[in-house]
C-alpha cells in the first residue's frame, strides 16, 4: 500500500513540473516572436485624462488665471515594442497642457503633450485627439460684495409682512477675472423653496447668483467664493397696523367748542408694521399740540410721524410729515381788538393767607379771532379775563399771564399772549400797611 502512494506522488511532481516547463516555454515563444515577428505595434489608448497645471509658469508669475477651463480626455495613439506597450491602458500615460506660449491676456489653443508614465519604455506618441485645447487666460483678482436675500416663494401669513431678510454673512470675497468683477453690481443669496411663515425663521443656501447694473444674471462659473460657502437667511415677521392721528389743543378756554375749528391734517392716518405680534390692530396717536394762542390767519403747523411711533414700528405710508392747515378764508375767520378794563379781570385759585392786588388799570389790546359774523357783534363787555393763581409762590409785584375768553360765543379766541400787572402780599403785613395809612391820615386830620 505505501508502494502505491509513493508512486501517486512521484507522478503528481513530474505533471506539475512539466506544467511549470509548458509556461516558461510559452513566455519564450512570445517573446521570440514579439521580437522578430512582431517587433513594435500601434496601440490606441481611450479617455486619457489631461492635467491642466499652471504652477510654475511665466503665466502664473504674471498673475494669469485659467478661466472656465474644463477637464477633458483625449485619445491616444502610440507605437512602441509590442512586449512594452502590449498591456498599455490610460494609467501608463499622462496627457498636459503646454502654457509655455501664454504671455498675456487672451484666448489659446495650447497644445496637449503625452508621455508614458515608464520612463525606461521606449513609447513614440504618434497622434493626440484632440491635439490642442482652447484655454482663455485673464488677470485675476478679487473683491468684497455686499450679499442681499432672494426669496421669491417665501410669504408670510395672512395678517403679517416680511421685513427685507438679513443675510449672514452679509458680505463674500469673490474671485474671479479683473474685468468680470468688474460686472458685478448685485449677489444674491437664493432661496427657491416654497414656505408659509407665521414666526421668525432662518433659512440655509448655497447657491448664489450674480448680476450686472442692467439686472441680467451673470455666469456664475466665473467667479469663485472666498472661504464662505453658505450663507443664512432670517426673515423677521412684523404685523400691520394702522394708526391713526389727531392734534391735540391747549389753552383752550372755558366753554370753547374745539370742534368749531376749521384744520385738516394732510394725512389722518398711516399704515405701520410692527414685530409686536400680539399688538392691536388700530391705534390712534397725537401728534402733539398746539396753541390756540397761535393758531392765525395763514398759519400752519408741521408735525414728525415717525417721532410718534413705537419703537420698533416702521412707516409703511411714505408719509414722514403731517402738516396742520386751517380753512379760515372760506369760512370768513377774522381778528378784532378790544380794551379790556380792570373789572373784567378776576382772579382764580388765589395763594392761602395771602391778598392780592391788580395793578394793571386795563388790558388796551386784546385779539379776537372767530367767524366774522360773531366777532363784529361783540364788544369789550362780552370779554371775561381769568388770572389763574394756582402756580404763584412767591410775594411781591410780577406779570403774569391771562386767559381771555367771551362765554357767550363758544367758537371765538383769543390770540397772542396778554399779562396782568398784580402784586402779592401777606395778608398780616397787607393789614398792617392798611393800619398805618390809617392812623397817618388821623395825625394828619388832626394837625390840620
Amino acid at each position: 500500500m505505501e508502494k502505491v502512494k509513493e508512486k501517486r506522488t512521484s507522478l503528481l511532481a513530474t505533471d506539475l513540473g512539466l506544467r511549470i516547463a509548458a509556461v516558461i516555454i510559452a513566455v519564450i515563444i512570445w517573446l521570440f516572436l514579439s521580437i522578430t515577428e512582431y517587433p513594435t505595434i500601434n496601440k490606441t489608448i481611450t479617455n486619457v485624462p489631461v492635467v491642466f497645471s499652471m504652477d510654475g509658469t511665466s503665466a502664473s508669475e504674471k498673475g494669469l488665471q485659467a478661466q472656465g477651463y474644463k477637464d477633458i480626455t483625449v485619445d491616444v495613439e502610440i507605437k512602441g515594442m509590442n512586449y512594452e506597450i502590449g498591456s498599455y491602458g490610460a494609467n501608463d500615460l499622462v496627457a498636459t497642457v503646454n502654457v509655455d506660449s501664454v504671455s498675456k491676456e487672451g484666448t489659446y489653443p495650447l497644445e496637449i503633450n503625452v508621455r508614458s508614465v515608464h520612463s525606461s519604455d521606449t513609447v513614440n506618441i504618434v497622434s493626440v485627439s484632440p491635439d490642442t485645447v482652447d484655454v482663455s487666460f485673464v488677470h485675476k483678482g478679487s473683491d468684497v460684495f455686499e450679499v442681499t436675500a432672494n426669496a421669491p416663494n417665501v410669504i408670510a401669513a395672512e395678517g403679517l409682512t416680511l421685513r427685507n431678510p438679513a443675510v449672514s454673512p452679509s458680505t463674500v470675497m469673490i474671485e474671479g477675472a479683473e474685468t468680470e468683477l468688474a460686472k458685478i453690481k448685485r449677489v444674491e443669496a437664493v432661496i427657491e423653496d416654497s414656505a408659509t411663515l407665521s414666526d421668525a425663521t432662518s433659512i440655509s443656501t448655497e447657491k448664489v447668483f450674480f448680476y450686472d447694473e442692467d439686472g441680467i444674471r451673470l455666469d456664475g462659473s466665473k467667479y469663485t467664493l472666498v472661504d464662505t460657502k453658505k450663507f443664512d437667511v432670517s426673515f423677521d415677521l412684523y404685523k400691520k397696523k394702522t394708526v391713526n392721528l389727531s392734534v391735540d389743543f391747549t389753552d383752550v378756554p372755558p366753554g370753547f367748542d374745539i370742534s368749531s375749528i376749521p384744520y385738516e391734517l394732510s394725512a389722518t392716518s398711516v399704515n405701520v408694521i410692527t414685530p409686536k405680534l400680539n399688538d392691536v390692530n388700530v391705534q390712534a396717536v397725537s401728534l402733539g399740540t398746539v396753541s390756540l394762542k397761535d393758531i392765525d390767519l395763514g398759519k400752519s403747523f408741521s408735525f414728525d410721524v415717525n417721532q410718534k411711533l413705537q419703537s420698533g414700528e416702521i412707516n409703511q405710508s411714505g408719509v414722514d410729515t403731517v402738516i396742520m392747515t386751517f380753512g379760515f378764508e372760506e369760512k370768513e375767520y377774522i381778528k378784532k381788538e378790544f380794551s379790556v378794563p380792570a373789572s373784567a379781570i378776576r382772579f382764580s385759585s388765589p395763594p392761602s393767607g395771602r391778598s392780592v392786588k391788580l395793578e394793571t388799570k386795563q388790558i388796551p389790546s386784546v385779539t379776537l379771532f372767530g367767524p366774522k359774523e360773531t366777532v363784529e357783534k361783540l364788544d369789550s363787555s362780552d370779554i371775561n379775563v381769568v388770572v389763574d393763581l394756582a402756580d404763584v409762590t412767591q410775594t411781591g409785584s410780577l406779570s403774569h399771564s391771562v386767559t381771555v375768553y367771551v362765554p357767550k360765543a363758544d367758537d371765538v379766541w383769543c390770540i397772542g399772549s396778554n399779562e396782568v400787572q398784580i402784586n402779592i402780599e401777606e395778608k398780616a403785613a397787607a393789614i398792617t400797611d392798611s393800619s398805618s395809612a390809617a392812623d397817618s391820615s388821623s395825625a394828619s386830620d388832626s394837625s390840620s
